[in-house]
């Protein structure tokens, strides 16, 4: 009875004759209970690890399973024994790895996974008033294989992983008394990164793949029914954005005829004012009926990012024998769909074009691994949102229905794929990934969020005609979405390395309420590998725009675009894992990292430049953040593009670095760099050489963002000043156009000219008659001041290769003379030398005489500009350092940077931060980059590499008596060699390196 209040609470005079219709029904011999629900989630539940099991040659079964004939697999010490176990007890959702991590002994990379069988168990009491109905067991996922076992019997069986399933246990329940429940959990294999195209193996059997976490990975509830209830409710939102489709699915469990009456309302969400209601006579019908209904929604509200209003539909089922059932789903009215505009395929949001910009989550999480709190659900979306973004993506991985929740409330679109969708010949793997792709659409067709479905990550192959089939009944199960085949990179054998313009049967998509597979307008490719940085060859005027694609008659979708790796926020976390002392599967390894970095930063000189660890991580990530916020800018102002996706979402422990946010979903660099890329309406102010020689110039182009409409005559005002407060201003008129045109030059060839070193600011505000500011924007160039001269002071080079005396040359005033070794002592006070240990210089351990060794120690300076790790070993030799290897500087996923400290070394240039654009001629990926294990000497340039425990140096001051020897893994030697105007950076800090190097000598003789 209380459910039928509920239903009815706050409606209108004129429904009133529904309710009384409902209450008459309750009072003509009814059944007086409602069907009631139990979520035993937060049951006392205990795991054990049943590592005797057998599994691996299991035969495996596809749904729908006949239970009656599947094996029975007891628990290995028996029933008896199991429930006496004082195992560890949790509450669900839980995995394995999340309490078990360190079983092994070894929690390091991945070692501390398992596979194989668990148990989770509880015992409760089912209601005495449950008595007589249909009692369910509903599972919202398991991981991987989950055999259901009610008071010691086989009553369930379940293979597909991340998916809902329910089991009837009405015959093995005792209600009024307690009863034992148990799931015997396989997990035979798993990733802990993000591959999914190699199928996995149980045993000699071949599996889809999915991330390596066990468990019972959802909540666990308990239902009862009449025999005759509400199975499903789908709500689909037609293109009017004022009506809907109630689809509603009543079963039947008895072997007789039913028949009754479906009553419907709808109130918004979080109001109790109902809307629209009605009832819907339904006729004698077995086993299932689904009943449909076309309502409209008087002055109804659209849901969309900005403005999520959501509805809720409340239905009750009174059948003539006195069945009840009462269920609710939660929709939004909006349409996402293609269109076509003066020949230019766009996306469009309840009729309002939309530009998408999202980023791929791998679904990972922090302790447990694989599904997220309640709390950072709700951060997931709201950290997106602060980043200006209005997408995500589920990315080769099924997502999760909590996080799925938070978007339709806050408004943010996703993007879903099942994971695992890949192609073999077995009946199995077709059945199974067929199976989930079907779970997956069904359990999500009613949240407005879900804009669109992919079947398959990176297939490099066309569709096979089971594939097809499987995207036909999708989208039949949910036509209110489109869905697409894959979404890809191009390998040379495929399509030649390039997506095709025009018919390919990759392409294959459906839109929504069109039952057509179209296999054109649809072009998507990826670009996974990042720079490592944002580079002046991005923009080179508006007719060469990196990431710009003039191919109006397709959709544009870059689904992967620009790992870099970056570090988590560790001081956060580790705040984190204090206060609730849960570590699970990944906390070591980031407390770890913690430890390594802030001794690294306190040890070696680094307190000021970051005053804790969070400075340094910050100012990190703030390198990846602005490249997107300048590659999405440029996408943005050619406005033919259709969405972009950052390549990634989340960092994870073992290789996914290329987030933007940490596991916790704490945003890398300060929100601000990446949302001011993503407003809807500002002035895209670029310059096409932005790190340049001071006192050379630059050309400024200037566009305009624009989603908000704005259209008509504007006067851009461009205001310039430099960091000694010099500044110039100009007015320009300019024209927008407005309406779906979302990206437009308002002006070009600006001319800039800097005076001297140091940052040139450039902005922009659009202004109209009455001097109103409707948008502003700005960008910078950093001018670098490279000296007359350095003071020249017995300066010899030593490189037999001629590479060092090259570089040199391109340094201003610098002479020098040629240092042919042969065993003797320099004749200068300062020598540079190269690539390798020249010929002369005396090799082997400390107990060689080495002339050189003892020309530094009197008061010299040795200078070491590449090469730095064959020198490194050298020294080591020598017993000048300890050295302990070199570390390479990986890319994309894992990636890596550097960070420099104010020091003489680097004047002129920006210092206690790490490498950003200002440093791309060393930053980007295609330099050589590494860094040393050098636990002494005065560190200047610090290098964060991939997820280890480490931190090394790239630029080293090392003592050696009165002497000092400069140490540099920074690759000057390749950015001076590319001759492009941002090497002057290169250059400067050669310049640096000699100067102080004189100077330090200068110093000594005085």
């Amino acid at each position: 009875m209380y459910n039928s209040i509920i239903l009815y609470k706050g409606m209108k005079k004129n429904h009133l004759s529904f309710m009384i219709v409902a209450l008459l029904l309750l009072n003509t011999g009814c059944k007086t209970e409602a069907p009631a629900e139990m979520d035993i989630s937060g049951n006392k539940w205990r795991i054990w690890l049943d590592q005797d099991a057998e599994w691996a040659n299991d035969e495996l079964f596809l749904p729908p399973v006949d239970i009656s004939l599947l094996p029975v697999n007891p628990p290995t010490i028996g029933w008896d024994e199991l429930f006496r176990l004082n195992e560890k007890t949790v509450s669900l959702p839980a995995t394995v790895e999340e309490h078990f991590w360190h079983l092994s002994g070894n929690e390091r990379g991945i070692s501390g996974n398992y596979t194989g069988v668990s148990w989770f168990y509880t015992t409760l009491e089912i209601p005495a008033v449950w008595k007589g109905k249909n009692i369910f067991i509903d599972f919202e996922s398991v991981r991987l294989r989950a055999e259901v076992f009610i008071n010691r019997e086989l009553a369930g069986y379940d293979l597909i992983n991340g998916t809902p399933f329910s089991v009837d246990i009405t015959g093995f329940i005792k209600t009024g008394a307690k009863n034992e429940i148990a799931v015997r959990v396989t997990d035979p294999n798993g990733n802990f990164a993000w591959r999914d195209w190699d199928a996995f193996y149980w045993g000699e059997r071949l599996i889809p793949p999915s991330h390596g976490f066990g468990g019972i990975t959802g909540k666990v509830g308990l239902r009862a029914t009449d025999d005759s209830f509400i199975s499903d409710v789908f709500i689909k939102p037609l293109p009017d954005l004022e009506t809907v489709d109630i689809e509603c699915t009543i079963g039947n469990h008895s072997a007789q005829n039913t028949e009754g009456t479906l009553f419907y309302s709808i109130h918004p969400y979080k109001s109790a004012e109902t809307v629209v209601s009605g009832e819907i006579t339904v006729p004698a019908f077995t086993d299932n009926i689904t009943i449909t209904r076309r309502v409209n929604i008087p002055d109804a509200k659209t849901w969309s990012v900005e403005n999520p209003d959501l509805y809720v539909l409340q239905t009750e089922w009174a059948s003539a024998s006195g069945d009840r059932s009462v269920k609710e789903a939660r929709f939004g009215l909006r349409h996402f769909e293609v269109r076509e505009d003066g020949g230019d395929r766009m996306f469009f949001l309840n009729g309002k074009r939309i530009v998408l910009r999202s980023a791929i989550s791998w679904g990972h999480w922090p302790v447990n691994g694989i599904y997220p709190t309640d709390e950072l659900a709700r951060k997931q979306i709201e950290t997106a949102k602060a980043l200006g973004l209005n997408m995500l993506h589920f990315h080769r991985g099924i997502g999760q229905t909590s996080v799925l929740s938070y978007a339709d409330e806050l408004g943010l679109l996703y993007y879903q794929e099942p994971g695992g969708y890949r192609p073999n010949e077995s009946e199995l793997i077709r059945g199974w990934k067929r199976e989930k792709l079907l779970r997956m659409v069904r359990r999500d067709r009613n949240h407005p969020s879900l804009v669109m479905i992919n079947m398959i990550n990176e297939s490099t192959r066309e569709p096979f005609e089971n594939e097809i089939r499987d995207m036909i009944d999708a989208h039949k199960l949910d036509e209110t979405r489109i869905i697409t085949f894959t979404s890809t990179h191009f390998p040379p054998r495929f399509h030649d390395g390039k997506c095709p313009v025009g018919p390919a049967a990759f392409k294959s998509h459906m839109l929504p309420y069109d039952g057509t597979i179209y296999d054109s307008g649809w072009w998507d490719e990826h670009h996974a590998g990042g720079p490592g940085v944002y580079d002046d060859h991005f923009y080179n005027g508006p007719g060469e725009i990196f990431r710009h694609y003039d191919i109006p008659e397709e959709i544009i979708l870059l689904g992967e675009d620009g790992a870099i790796g970056t570090l988590p926020r560790l001081q956060l976390i580790k705040e984190e894992m204090e206060k609730t002392a849960k570590k699970g599967w990944d906390g070591n390894a980031y407390m770890e990292q913690y430890q390594a970095v802030d001794d690294y930063l306190k040890a070696r000189g680094y307190a000021e430049a970051f005053p804790d660890v969070d400075a340094l991580t910050l100012s990190i990530g703030a390198n990846a953040h602005y490249y997107h916020g300048r590659i999405i800018e440029n996408f943005r102002i050619g406005n033919t593009g259709d969405g972009y996706v950052i390549n990634g979402w989340e960092n994870t422990k073992i290789e996914n670095h290329s987030g933007i946010v940490d596991i916790y979903r704490n945003p890398k660099a300060d929100v601000s760099i990446l949302a001011h890329y993503n407003q809807p309406l500002y002035v895209a102010v670029k310059i096409r050489d932005k790190v340049i020689a001071a006192g050379e110039g630059s050309l400024a182009d200037f566009f305009v963002v624009n989603e908000a409409g704005l259209s008509g005559n504007y006067l851009l005002q461009v205001s310039v000043s430099d960091e000694a407060g010099n500044s110039s201003e100009q007015n320009i008129p300019v024209k927008i156009t407005g309406g779906n045109v979302y990206g437009e030059l308002l002006a070009d060839g600006f001319p800039l000219k800097t005076r001297r070193e140091g940052y040139l600011r450039v902005n922009a505000e659009l202004l109209d008659e009455n001097r109103e500011i409707f948008a502003r924007g700005f960008d910078e160039i950093y001018a670098v001041a490279l000296d007359a001269g350095v003071n020249p002071m017995d300066i010899v080079v030593a490189d037999t290769s001629g590479k060092i005396q090259e570089l040199l040359q391109t340094i201003p005033g610098v002479t020098f003379r040629e240092y042919q070794p042969a065993g003797r002592r320099p004749d200068g006070r300062v020598m540079v030398v190269g690539r390798s240990v020249q010929p002369g210089f005396v090799q082997g351990n400390f107990r060689m005489d080495d002339p050189v060794m003892d020309w530094v120690s009197e008061g010299n300076v040795l200078v070491i500009v590449s090469g730095a790790d064959n020198w490194a070993e050298y020294l080591g030799h020598k017993e000048v350092i300890e050295y302990r290897g070199k570390r390479v500087i990986d890319r994309n996923w894992f990636g890596g940077n550097y960070f420099v400290r104010e020091h003489p070394l680097f004047d002129g240039l920006p210092v206690n931060t790490a490498f950003n654009w200002e440093y791309q001629c060393l930053a980007r990926y295609n330099r050589e980059r590494f860094g040393l294990r050098l636990p002494e000497g005065e560190s200047v340039v610090g290098v964060y590499a991939d997820h280890k425990t480490e931190v090394y140096t790239a630029v080293a001051i090392i003592p050696l008596g009165k002497g000092k020897i400069i140490l540099s893994t920074l690759d000057l030697e390749g950015a001076i060699g590319t001759g492009s105007r941002s090497a002057v950076v290169a250059r400067k800090i050669l310049q640096n390196y000699l100067r102080y190097s004189v100077e330090y000598c200068r110093i000594r003789i005085k």
